[in-house]
């Protein structure tokens, strides 16, 4: 009864300053807008706009693809990407994800983010990956998403960059001392499996390599247990 008193008496407020949204409006409006502490509780909008390098930073004519609507004029693209004149009072934020396509064909070979969290895919990528806990010695299920170089100090939003982390580990990793950086796995059968060296406030220094996948010989699994 008071939330609805409380949000009466802010509508009839509104509408008698001159807002012409009807009181139910206002009321629903302010409800959401009180409990989530965002606008109409929207927190961001994610607008794809899939172009070339050469569209974006070049000039080039070639044209833009905007998923759910189709092609659009390059030089459009280019002033949405730049957010030049923000449609609003609010600072936009831009983030660039880049994919990398097989030269020739133009297959799509892998994608990286300028984005601070994982995408989805991301994220079960990495989870299916390392399977648990990255750190040596540690099999806790993986709970945190973590940039091995972190992203305050130029780490990327990267498949190579993540490691699936405990949360007891995510946390520790931060303490000053310790250091991560991902490093060239060890080659087999034609593939790296992803290896991180991490580095303790000791001095001490282990390397921590992604867990075969099914079907890797039993030599290898003996390497790595060793």
């Amino acid at each position: 009864v008071a939330v609805h008193a409380a949000l009466t008496r802010h509508a009839d407020s509104l509408r008698s300053g001159g807002d012409e949204r009807a009181r139910g409006q206002i009321m629903a409006d302010d409800l959401v807008e009180w409990t989530t502490g965002t606008p109409g509780g929207i927190t961001g909008i994610e607008i794809q706009l899939i172009m070339t390098d050469r569209t974006l930073f070049q000039g080039d004519s070639e044209p833009a693809r905007l998923p759910g609507y189709g092609v659009v004029p390059a030089g459009w693209a280019r002033t949405m990407a730049r957010a030049v004149e923000p449609a609003s009072s609010e600072e936009l934020s831009v983030w660039v994800r880049r994919l990398y396509t097989a030269p020739g064909t133009g297959e799509l070979v892998a994608m990286d983010s300028r984005a601070r969290l994982f995408p989805a895919p991301l994220k079960r990528f990495t989870q299916a990956r390392d399977d648990t806990c990255r750190t040596p010695y540690c099999d806790a299920p993986i709970r945190h998403h973590d940039h091995i170089v972190p992203w305050h100090n130029g780490g990327t939003t990267s498949l190579e960059n993540a490691a699936g982390l405990c949360e007891a580990c995510n946390h520790t990793k931060e303490t000053p001392g310790w250091q991560a950086i991902p490093r060239p796995g060890p080659a087999r059968a034609d593939r790296l499996r992803h290896t991180i060296e991490l580095r303790t406030p000791t001095g001490h220094g282990y390397h921590s390599t992604a867990p075969p996948l099914p079907g890797t010989s039993q030599t290898e699994r003996l390497e790595r247990a060793s």
